[in-house]
């Protein structure tokens, strides 16, 4: 079960086959995520990347040690979530659907800008829990340029005024998103997750090599 960001503690390690592991929480691990992911290296570089990434010691069951890095990613969330009680989609899948809002790479300076705005929050200077920096990321509010340029991305424009309707198309060209490590992914978390798995267990990463 998720952990209660208030009267919870925010995880600092993720249990496998019983022991705790230390995974390094702060946000700019996370943001580098998508970059690793969607990048063109070879599949086993992505993994031993990542799990060099988040874990200071990486454990044995690398399946395992995958599959937790991932939850750590999703701030805790499942899999897989039904839509919600208005019949739209859930925080996890308009974070990871197949048209992005957001480049965290492209977006860094609206990013910064917005939590400066809206939080205060200086990034280039705070030390942050990723499943905090997402809670208050996904909660910009509609004033802040970042949450416009997202809303710009998504929008759907059929049947709206002429006039507003080019004025939107304008913005989703201005703002287009050129990051082919976010537009080039072609397959969803859980995908990438089945296949990093399944590729493990076929070819188990040598010891010497993942550290």
């Amino acid at each position: 079960m998720k952990e209660d960001f208030i009267t919870g503690k925010l995880p600092e390690t993720v249990t496998i086959d019983g022991a705790e592991y230390p995974i390094r929480s702060d946000f700019r691990v996370g943001m580098q995520f998508d970059r690793i992911w969607g990048s063109g290296m070879d599949e086993r570089d992505k993994v031993i990347q990542l799990l060099g990434m988040y874990y200071p010691r990486i454990p044995a069951n690398v399946p395992e040690a995958v599959s937790r890095m991932l939850w750590f990613y999703r701030c805790g969330e499942p899999e897989e979530r039904e839509e919600d009680g208005n019949g739209g989609r859930t925080r996890y899948q308009r974070r990871t659907s197949k048209e992005p809002a957001y480049s965290f790479a492209q977006d860094a300076p609206y990013i910064y800008a917005a939590f400066k705005e809206q939080y205060g929050i200086d990034l280039t200077e705070s030390k942050m829990h990723w499943w905090k920096f997402m809670a208050l990321f996904e909660s910009l509010n509609e004033d802040t340029k970042m949450s416009r340029i997202m809303y710009y991305r998504k929008v759907n424009t059929s049947g709206l005024p002429k006039g507003e309707r080019a004025f939107i198309n304008e913005m989703k060209k201005l703002y287009e998103i050129t990051d082919f490590a976010v537009i080039g992914k072609k397959m969803s978390l859980e995908d990438r997750n089945r296949k990093w798995k399944a590729y493990v267990k076929a070819r188990q990463i040598e010891a010497g090599v993942v550290r």
